[in-house]
């Protein structure tokens, strides 16, 4: 098969190859039929594969050790927005993740140097010199985020109505920060826009065709 990354079946078939997984071997990880796997290892690519299921969606994410909501907006279960990072960003943050301190250091030093922007080697610069602390540099009131973390819990709670706003966990992680350690102006500012969202019907597991690429 093809590899076809920004689809969800090329994105799933590489992650499968990196990972030596056959479709035998995934659905009996993520407790799914191999079916399911064909169907998904198709999507995007043949205009017959059925939309899949959200609840397999993150199956299938877990069997594979990546983020949700990347499939979810493969899939089309989220819309892309403007400022909205790409997959394989996404992907890379994953692997920076899992590097030890020196060498995320490292990375940070020639993002600090090579970007041409005073606020953003700041932000930077802040990171670097609390690697602790998740949150510092960054303004949580700020629309790109707050709406990146509301996406992220109303997919992560499959949310159909506003008061599923009031749902949300101290324990619950929300770009890998615990959602009891996110300031309590910048909760409210998140679960106001969930509820505006559902407000207006919005439903995280649709799929609407002007969602695609």
């Amino acid at each position: 098969m093809a590899s076809t990354p920004y689809t969800l079946g090329g994105f799933i078939f590489d992650l499968m190859t990196k990972q030596k997984l056959n479709n035998v071997s995934l659905a009996a990880i993520a407790g799914v039929s191999e079916g399911v796997i064909r169907n998904l290892l198709k999507h995007g690519i043949d205009m017959r594969a059925k939309d899949p299921d959200p609840r397999t969606l993150r199956l299938v994410a877990d069997a594979l050790e990546v983020d949700a909501m990347m499939l979810f907006r493969l899939a089309g279960y989220l819309p892309p927005q403007s400022d909205a990072n790409s997959v394989r960003a996404e992907y890379l943050a994953d692997v920076f993740d899992e590097l030890p301190p020196e060498k995320q250091d490292a990375i940070l030093g020639v993002l600090e140097a090579m970007s041409d922007k005073v606020d953003r080697k700041a932000t930077i610069r802040a990171i670097r010199e609390e690697p602790h602390s998740p949150l510092t540099g960054f303004d949580l009131v700020n629309p790109g985020i707050a709406r990146l973390m509301a996406n992220q819990l109303m997919a992560h709670y499959q949310m159909t109505d506003p008061s599923d706003a009031d749902r949300i966990e101290p324990d619950v992680f929300v770009i890998n920060n615990k959602w009891k350690d996110i300031p309590s102006k910048a909760q409210e500012r998140i679960k106001a826009l969930i509820r505006h969202k559902l407000s207006l019907n919005y439903n995280p597991t649709m799929v609407d065709p002007e969602w695609r690429d």
